[in-house]
C-alpha cells in the first residue's frame, strides 16, 4: 500500500470518528413523512446565480422537468409562473434570531412570500434544528399546499460506504456551506434519474476584493439583480459586502472566506459517489460555472 493510500485511510478513519460524535450530539430525530420516489423522472435545481437568466429563456427545456428552487426565489416573478415542486432553505438564520436586523427582515419576508404566494403543492425542505422554534411555523399554518420536510445538516465525512449510509438515513451531509449541497442530497434521496443544475455560477473567486481597511468584500450576484439582468462580466465593487459568520455580525477574514469555498467545492466531489450508488445522473447545465465535479451539458442539446 502506498503512503498516499495509508494517509487517506487514516484520514477517513479519523473523519468517521468525528462524524459519529457530531451525529450523536447534533443530528435530530425528524419523524418525516416518506419522500416519494421519482425514478425515471428528471429535476432541474434552480440556483440563483446570474446565469439562471439564460436558462429561464429556454422554456421548452424547463417545462420537461420538475423544479426545485432555493432561498429568495419565491420573491421573483418566475416563482408563480414556474410553480416549482420543491423548495430548499438551509440557513438557520431564517428561523433563529441573528445580529443583522436588515438580513432578518429580508429572511422573514422570504418565508412570508412562500406562504402567501404558493397556490400549488410544494414540499418545503427546512433544517431539522429549526423544528425547535415555533415562531416561523405560524407563517405557514394557514397554507395547506405546503408540506414541511426536515433534513439534518450535520457535517459527515469519511469512507464512501459510511457517508452514503448517513446521507440516505438523513443523519447528515457533506458540509452544507451552500444551499446547492442539501438540494442535491435531497434530490438524490427522491431518486430522480437525472438532476440538472442551473444557475450555479459559483464564480465568487473573481468577485473577491480587499479594501484599504483590509476588509474582505464579496460581490454576490443573483439572477434577479439588475446587474445580472445586464449580464455584466466585470466585478461591481459598489455592491460588494462583507461575508459574515452565520447568524452574527462578525465578518470573515480572507482565509475564512476561501476555506468556506474550499468546503463547498469539496462537498460536490463527496456527493458524486453517493449519486452513483443511487444510480442518479447529475449534469451541470450552468453556462459558466466553477463547479468541476459534475459532467457539463448544453441544455439545447439534451440527449442524455
Amino acid at each position: 500500500m502506498s503512503l498516499i493510500k495509508i494517509r487517506d485511510f487514516i484520514i477517513n478513519i479519523f473523519e468517521v470518528l468525528i462524524s459519529l460524535i457530531k451525529i450523536i450530539f447534533l443530528t435530530k430525530i425528524t419523524f418525516n413523512f416518506k419522500l416519494k420516489s421519482y425514478r425515471n423522472q428528471s429535476l432541474i435545481i434552480l440556483g440563483n446565480g446570474p446565469s439562471l437568466n439564460t436558462t429561464l429563456y429556454n422554456k421548452d427545456f424547463i417545462s420537461k422537468h420538475k423544479l426545485l428552487c432555493v432561498n429568495y426565489f419565491c420573491r421573483t416573478e418566475e416563482y408563480k409562473t414556474l410553480k416549482p415542486s420543491f423548495y430548499v432553505i438551509t440557513s438557520l438564520e431564517y428561523f433563529f434570531n441573528e445580529d443583522k436586523k436588515d438580513f432578518a427582515v429580508e429572511r422573514k419576508k422570504t418565508l412570508e412570500s412562500i406562504a402567501e404566494r404558493t397556490e400549488w403543492p410544494l414540499i418545503l425542505f427546512i433544517p431539522a434544528k429549526a423544528k425547535q422554534q415555533d415562531e416561523w411555523k405560524k407563517i405557514f399554518a394557514h397554507n395547506s399546499n405546503i408540506s414541511i420536510y426536515y433534513f439534518n445538516t450535520t457535517p459527515v465525512a469519511g469512507f464512501d460506504l459510511f457517508t452514503n449510509f448517513c446521507y440516505s438515513k438523513n443523519l447528515g451531509m457533506p458540509r452544507p456551506h451552500n444551499v446547492l449541497i442539501p438540494s442535491l442530497i435531497l434530490s438524490i434521496k427522491m431518486s430522480f434519474s437525472k438532476i440538472y443544475i442551473a444557475g450555479a455560477d459559483h464564480s465568487w473567486l473573481k468577485e473577491i476584493y480587499v479594501d484599504q481597511d483590509n476588509e474582505v468584500l464579496l460581490s454576490q450576484k443573483h439572477f434577479y439583480d439588475k446587474q445580472a439582468k445586464q449580464q455584466s462580466q466585470y466585478r461591481d465593487m459598489s455592491v460588494a459586502q462583507p461575508m459574515y459568520h452565520g447568524g452574527s455580525s462578525e465578518t470573515r477574514k480572507l482565509h475564512e472566506v476561501l476555506e468556506k469555498f474550499y468546503y463547498t467545492f469539496r462537498s460536490y466531489w463527496r456527493l458524486k459517489p453517493y449519486a452513483k450508488s443511487k444510480k442518479v445522473e447529475i449534469y451541470n447545465i450552468t453556462p459558466i460555472s466553477y463547479i468541476d465535479a459534475f459532467e457539463r451539458l448544453n441544455m439545447s442539446s439534451d440527449s442524455k
